[in-house]
Order: structure tokens, then sequence, then C-alpha cells
């Protein structure tokens, strides 16, 4: 996996937000991840602070507006953009080294790699924590991988 890669930071509930903001951001989206990886694409609502040109010019109304739409919006990017990313970024197959674990989750071990904001991997098993393993990439999900101890 490559050492640098840049993430995007998409707000949604700013000023003028419209459905024509979704189709450009996922136009825009589209054409970078034709041509460049992503490691990952933070989807937030914004949050709307006193004394902020948001909350003097509309404080939560673009929020409250197109909060019908946000889930539909984060799932459009969730599915057509990081689930295909993440299988270009880790193919299948691909040895992950050194991978922490970190959490159990019922019989479910998470890990990641040391670094900036690393990928979160599930390995299926109840692992020892604060131990290292090699990987192997069998799956993936919309923002995770999913993985076994080689």
């Amino acid at each position: 996996m490559p050492k640098f890669l840049p993430g995007i930071n998409l707000l949604f509930g700013l000023i003028d937000e419209s459905k024509k903001t979704h189709e450009e951001n996922m136009k825009w989206l589209n054409k970078i991840s034709e041509k460049f990886l992503l490691r990952r694409i933070n989807i937030r609502q914004v949050a709307v602070f006193p004394g902020t040109q948001i909350a003097n010019e509309c404080g939560d109304k673009y929020i409250k507006k197109n909060k019908k739409y946000y889930w539909k919006w984060r799932n459009d990017i969730r599915k057509t953009i990081d689930y295909p990313m993440l299988q270009k970024l880790v193919p299948e197959g691909t040895i992950l080294k050194n991978i922490r674990t970190e959490i159990h989750d019922g019989k479910t071990t998470f890990g990641r790699q040391l670094g900036t904001y690393p990928l979160i991997i599930g390995i299926k098993g109840r692992l020892p924590l604060k131990e290292f393993y090699d990987i192997k990439v069998t799956g993936h999900m919309l923002r995770s991988i999913i993985g076994e101890v080689i």
C-alpha cells in the first residue's frame, strides 16, 4: 500500500447546498477516482458555531433542508467511490504487514497498521490484543477491509 495518499473531506449543510451540489461532488469524485488513489473520503455534517459565517448567514437551514438526502448522498459516495477505491488500493490477496490488534467485537478482532489514518481490518476470531500480525486481504467493506492471519 502506498505510504502517502491524499484524502478528501466533504461537508454537508454548507451555505446554498442543493441536489446540484451532490451531482457536482459525484462528477468530480468520479474524475478523481479514475486517475488517482484516495486514502479516505470523510463525510461530515457541518457544526454551526455562534459567531461563524455559517451561523450568521443561515444557521442550520441547509442541514435541515437536506437532512432527508444526507444518508442517500453519503451512501452513494460510499458505494460508488469508496468501495471500488478500496478494491484498487488493497486488492484481495494483498499482504499487509504488522497489523496491530486493537479491539474485539464479538468473534471478530479489529486491527490496523501504525500510521496516520490507517485502514481498519476485521479478522475472524479473537486474537490477542496489542500484538502484531501479517494479514492477507480476503474482502472489502464500504470503509474497511477483511483479512486473515498468514
